[in-house]
């Protein structure tokens, strides 16, 4: 017998075996969300946990950097002791996933006897997914949980169309030989027939250009009588609005697909009375149904599937929804669907109102693991501001990001960029795996294939978690990557002595919020701006306000955002932009605001004349540091730059860091005047004087015109990050860096490095600027 070597690679099934054990595991990681996710000290906040374990503590701290890492700084969570640990009962919730729509509708609404009712259900449906959706699909139901009474339709997990109804006996199911196609629209009649046990499927396929309609019909008569009036309600495009959170995973059961025109009809002898006339055309910026039918039984919207989208009648005569006649009287369900997770709350609290704005989390420990639930403290806008300075969280762009499964080359949408080799596959991407009920991205597309247009807070978002670690990137991004910033501005400005806003404050107040302060600062990826947005950062610097911007890949997607539902914002990805998939034509439009979606370079708002900057490539692997440039050593404006850490005399700024060991990685911008950058911006440094890019760095596809040569690192002068500084007419100024990694670099050796430094040069030239301009100040209030 020969003896295996300890020192050997692991075997597959042992290896099988450690990986279940991880995913047990994982799945069994305490993991919460607070709601709502910004606040301001004073408010209620309510947490939603799922613990596995008898019982799991809490307490409040303020976050700080988090990384731990040789040459990051130490990591800085301080304990709010005004709010003591509290230990809590521990419960799991899983939710379950999918969109749906309820209508308070009931067949005993009637006078007609339950023994003599028959009823014809019909809708145009497009499904998606009719074959391998590996659960049942309901088209609609009204059944019971007890299947003593209701009728239903659903493709089920094998792909067969059947019918169920209640009864007695429970309930009775029957397939039909009926095919429907994938992607393909098919007007569907159901008739449920109580007098006459019968229930039948008619289904005739629209006529296209390549293929001409064809019908479809097959019945069944029961053994037994059913019973169709239930206590349930109608339930469209799943079986059931109830039981939407579960102690234990459950599967869903939505259909994925667009249902267009549902209606009911109630049939008694040779006399038809329409019951139900859903017209989803109306009302689409919101969650309502109207039934423009005599019954006015009005429905709702779970898990906001897809509106603004094209139906079977459109004929692309109009791309615009807010324009058309017609044409988009349909909904796009998915079985992957969430916008409300649905939780019970399991703690709230009282916020002190004390508390200074900034970056907050409960910290949530079950004795075996650990989770910190994020959220933001906003200053009280009730009174004049104190400070200056402001930090700027790009929340909307954690939200586009929330749970993105990027990595995974099983799904239909992932990402392959050059220099991604290997998936760093941390705690965070574990539970992900072992939870998909805590839903996916924007970058994501849904099972059916249709790519995601909504993304939710309302729900554990992994990847905004302070300790979170990028599959990708090899460093924190988004919030664990901007908590730097805030380890940077309490060095510099000390705690207190600055505020902290989001997006969410920047689209719900507009410019007013802007304009209590002198100096905003973005953070790293301040993606996803609304039209409010923007229109709050020109009056900013309009009135004479300092922005320094931070980041990279700035104000760059059309953003939709309700207030009404702040949880909740809209992306439509067109034909133009860096991304993962694009939507087809007509869906180009956003339900929530009827606004063109897709680039705001597109819309003609480009991002450069904001920050000087636009995007232009992105990459993974090694980045790139920037060099000086010559000129701007000599323009005595910008002085004030190259001061310590070097600066007087070394070139190269940034070539080391804790994302990709350089100051410009990830997505990058540069200066183009054509695109709106003001004719007095002046490039600092480049990456360009410091060696450049790779070719795992390529141009975005926007930025490419036949022919379409030359769009690697090394060949393309485009690809590139700037540094970049003008002076804007009404007094203020603009500091620009076009990188996300800048605060990789930012953060290193603890802030003690030129890019640190030329950072806090800025800064401090900034609030000694705005200082100086009291008739700015005086007039700002």
């Amino acid at each position: 017998m020969t003896a295996m070597s300890s020192m050997g690679p692991t075997p597959p099934a042992a290896a099988a075996a450690a990986a279940a054990a991880a995913k047990v595991a994982a799945g069994r990681h305490i993991v919460g969300y607070a709601d709502p996710l910004v606040v301001s000290a004073g408010d209620r906040v309510c947490v939603q946990v799922s613990c596995q374990r008898p019982r799991y503590t809490s307490s409040l701290v303020r976050l700080g950097p988090s990384m731990e890492a040789k040459d990051a700084p130490p990591p800085d969570h301080q304990a709010i002791s005004s709010v003591p640990e509290t230990t809590y009962p521990g419960r799991p919730q899983f939710t379950r996933l999918g969109s749906f729509a309820s209508v308070p509708w009931f067949v005993g609404a009637y006078s007609t006897p339950a023994s003599d009712l028959a009823l014809a259900v019909s809708f145009w449906a497009r499904p998606d997914l009719p074959e391998r959706a590996g659960h049942d699909q309901f088209f609609f139901s009204t059944l019971q949980r007890d299947g003593g009474a209701g009728f239903a339709s659903f493709i089920d997990r094998d792909g067969a169309l059947t019918l169920a109804v209640g009864s007695e006996r429970g309930r009775l199911t029957t397939q039909l030989p009926i095919t429907l196609k994938r992607h393909s629209w098919t007007f569907l009649t159901f008739t449920f027939n109580a007098p006459s046990r019968t229930v039948a499927v008619s289904a005739r396929s629209k006529e296209s250009h390549v293929d001409s309609a064809h019908s479809q019909h097959a019945s069944h008569v029961l053994t037994h009588p059913f019973v169709l009036s239930s206590s349930q309600s109608l339930t469209i495009a799943s079986h059931s609005s109830q039981d939407r959170v579960s102690a234990v995973p459950v599967d869903s059961t939505s259909f994925n697909g667009r249902i267009d025109s549902f209606r009911i009809d109630l049939v008694a002898a040779a006399d038809t009375r329409t019951v139900l006339h859903l017209d989803f055309s109306k009302d689409i910026p919101t969650d309502h149904l109207r039934d423009i039918s005599d019954s006015a039984c009005h429905g709702s919207l779970f898990n906001c599937p897809a509106r603004a989208v094209t139906g079977h009648d459109w004929d692309a005569s109009e791309t615009d929804w807010t324009r058309a006649s017609y044409g988009y009287g349909a909904i796009h369900f998915h079985d992957d669907d969430v916008d409300d997770a649905a939780w019970a709350t399991d703690f709230e609290l009282v916020l002190p109102k004390d508390l200074a704005s900034g970056f907050y989390g409960f910290v949530i420990n079950d004795g075996e693991s650990e989770d910190i639930v994020p959220f933001f403290i906003r200053p009280d806008l009730t009174q004049p501001p104190t400070n200056k300075v402001v930090f700027i969280v790009p929340t909307f762009t954690y939200t586009a990001y929330a749970n993105d499964r990027m990595y995974d080359t099983s799904r239909d949408v992932h990402i392959d960029i050059p220099g991604s080799d290997s998936v760093h596959r941390g705690r965070h991407l574990r539970i992900l795996e072992a939870r998909p009920d805590l839903g996916i991205s924007l970058y994501d597309s849904h099972n059916d294939g249709s790519g995601a247009t909504h993304s939710s807070t309302k729900r554990v978002v992994l990847n905004m978690r302070p300790d979170y670690f990028h599959w990708g990137f090899g460093g924190p991004r988004e919030l664990s990557a901007d908590l730097w910033f805030i380890g940077f501005l309490d060095r510099e400005l000390g705690p207190g002595n600055y505020d902290v806003i989001t997006d969410h404050d920047i689209s719900c107040y507009g410019s007013s919020i802007l304009l209590r302060y002198s100096i905003a600062i973005s953070g790293s990826h301040p993606e996803y701006p609304t039209y409010k947005m923007l229109d709050a950062y020109d009056a900013f610097l309009a009135a004479g306000g300092f922005f320094m911007y931070l980041g990279g890949n700035g104000y760059y997607w059309v953003t939709g955002h309700d207030h009404e539902r702040p949880h909740r914002i809209e992306v439509r990805r067109a034909d133009q932009g860096c991304r993962v998939f694009g939507l087809p034509p007509g869906h180009w439009f956003l339900a929530l605001t009827g606004e063109q979606g897709g680039l705001w370079r597109s819309r003609g708002r480009n991002p450069n004349r904001i920050c000087g900057l636009g995007s232009d490539a992105c990459g993974m692997g090694q980045g790139a540091p920037y060099g000086i440039v010559p000129e701007a050593r000599q323009n005595p404006k910008l002085e004030f730059l190259f001061k310590g850490h070097g600066l007087e005399k070394n070139d190269i700024i940034g070539d080391f860091g804790l994302v990709q060991g350089a100051a410009s990685g990830d997505e990058i911008d540069r200066l183009d005047y054509s695109l709106g950058t003001p004719e007095n911006a002046v490039i600092i440094a480049t990456t360009k004087l410091a060696g450049g890019h790779s070719d795992n760095y390529a141009l975005f596809n926007e930025e490419i015109l036949f022919p379409m040569v030359n769009t690697l690192g090394t060949t393309s002068d485009k690809v590139r990050s700037d540094l970049v500084y003008f002076e804007t007419g009404s007094g203020g100024a603009v500091f620009g860096v076009g990188s996300i990694n800048w605060v990789g670099s930012l953060a290193w050796k603890n802030y003690e490095n030129n890019v640190a430094q030329i950072t806090a040069n800025v800064l401090h030239e900034f609030v000694k600027s705005s200082s100086m301009d009291e008739k700015r100040d005086a007039k700002r209030y």
